[in-house]
């Protein structure tokens, strides 16, 4: 089974848990031209403190909210570090300096990507899957040619104005109302339901209706039913598809080209989602034909039928599982993995009639338990668990960090325990699951629960979980 950490956690990563329980995230976002160093555009989120002499003088440029062009100066200090070492042979992927942390990534050669965040002691890993999902929502929305082949900058910083929804999304690290993870894990979040059969039968008639095998129907942001076809999708595109349809202005019926950006980054494709309830959207990526008009007059006619089942599984949220899976009263909220399907689970109410109260100060909001468990991921993996395989093939640069201590830690469980919550992390051949303990559970007890939460989770075929 490999090594239990039976001690607890190291100084270093008790260290490395409270800087991260501590702050929230705060990043500057930059993109350039890898031949021009010209900039197509910049994002902010929170505010970063950093001792970096060249955007210490540029944190009054941006609010939280907004991301107003740094000035040149700094863009091109930033951009001739990285342009300075790669003339001297080298390729620099990271700087360090006090409470800050500069990456550099470069795509196909044509687009360089900065990204300048707050230091918390985890795995570099995270913050380069972060910038390949923020180019991989580049590619989905204006395609890998306009980005490999750059003709008109003008014009492409114009085009990449649509993907900042989804930029801004992954950069904030955290999605309050709906606790999904995707963007962290690289898996598609999910959610389990009784009614899951039956509404896959509805699911394949619309798809055929459609004319396509790629069609999903999505619950607040996570997946409840799916076509083989879409779980065919890597767990980039699926992830960043269902930010896309959470993130971007709630209508009644959409229809917008993207591009997938692993399946068929070159060629566009229609995707259409149409709200069948409040919460309750169906997805389908299809061509041309037939028409969004069509979908719409035929697609409510055969979800008419399902809308008690739809009206249901809604109100799942946010307990995200059916009432007949009982867990542990001591557990606060979870994530579960499946590594091999792409697919994940999270839950910060899992018990029905949970109730938070914030004046009592062992209480741990539902926000709370987000950022607690998003940072336990972030400590688990890359320190003791492999991180992910980098999931963009065009990047220049690979991030090999911790690959040569993955030999060294064979660990398979560990634990942490704080003064007002405990977490339990369990990693079996297919899952991970990761849990968030109130501080009255017993510490010899974490284990025996961690386990059978794992059985109880994962005996039900409600999913591909």
């Amino acid at each position: 089974m490999g090594k239990r950490l039976r001690t607890g956690v190291t100084a270093a990563l008790r260290t490395a848990h409270a800087s991260a329980m501590g702050m929230k995230m705060a990043a500057h976002l930059l993109a350039l031209t890898a031949d021009g160093g010209v900039p197509l555009f910049s994002r902010s989120i929170g505010d970063l403190k950093t001792n970096c002499i060249c955007l210490k003088a540029a944190e009054s440029s941006f609010n939280e909210k907004t991301s107003d062009n740094l000035p040149f100066t700094h863009i091109g200090t930033l951009n001739a570090i990285h342009l300075y070492s790669r003339l001297r042979g080298g390729e620099l992927q990271t700087a360090i300096t006090v409470g800050s942390k500069i990456l550099w990534r470069v795509f196909h050669n044509s687009v360089i990507l900065i990204l300048a965040t707050s230091e918390d002691a985890t795995s570099d890993s995270h913050l380069f899957h972060l910038l390949d999902n923020i180019f991989a929502a580049m590619v989905m929305m204006v395609g890998v040619d306009s980005l490999q082949n750059i003709r008109n900058v003008d014009h492409l910083k114009r085009e990449l104005r649509i993907c900042f929804f989804l930029v801004d999304h992954l950069l904030q690290q955290l999605d309050q109302d709906m606790a999904t993870v995707s963007d962290l894990t690289g898996t598609v979040d999910c959610l389990l339901c009784t009614e899951s059969p039956t509404l896959q039968n509805y699911l394949t008639a619309f798809v055929n209706l459609a004319n396509t095998s790629y069609g999903c129907l999505m619950v607040r942001g996570k997946v409840a039913v799916a076509t083989k076809k879409w779980w065919s999708l890597a767990g980039q595109e699926m992830a960043l598809l269902s930010v896309f349809v959470n993130t971007y202005p709630k209508t009644t019926s959409r229809e917008v080209s993207i591009y997938l950006p692993n399946s068929c980054p070159m060629v566009c494709n229609k995707l259409v989602t149409l709200q069948l309830t409040q919460g309750v959207e169906v997805c389908v990526l299809c061509g041309p034909v037939p028409s969004l008009n069509q979908l719409e007059e035929e697609g409510s006619k055969l979800w008419k039928g399902a809308y008690q089942l739809l009206k249901s599984v809604s109100s799942l949220h946010p307990h995200n599982f059916p009432s007949s899976i009982v867990i542990d009263r001591n557990i606060l909220g979870f994530i579960l993995i499946h590594r091999e399907h792409q697919s994940s689970l999270c839950s910060v109410q899992p018990l029905e009639g949970d109730t938070i109260k914030l004046k009592d100060r062992k209480c741990v909001s539902l926000r709370r338990r987000q950022e607690i468990l998003r940072a336990l991921y972030k400590l688990a993996v890359g320190i003791y668990f492999p991180a992910p395989e980098d999931v963009n093939d065009g990047a220049n640069v690979k991030n090999t960090e911790d690959k040569t201590s993955h030999g060294k830690h064979s660990s398979q469980e560990l634990y942490i325990c704080t003064e007002h919550h405990k977490c339990y992390v369990l990693q079996s051949e297919l899952h991970q699951l990761y849990i968030l303990f109130s501080v009255t559970v017993p510490t010899y007890a974490m284990r025996s629960v961690a386990h059978r939460t794992m059985k109880i989770l994962t005996r039900n075929k409600l999913c591909v979980l």
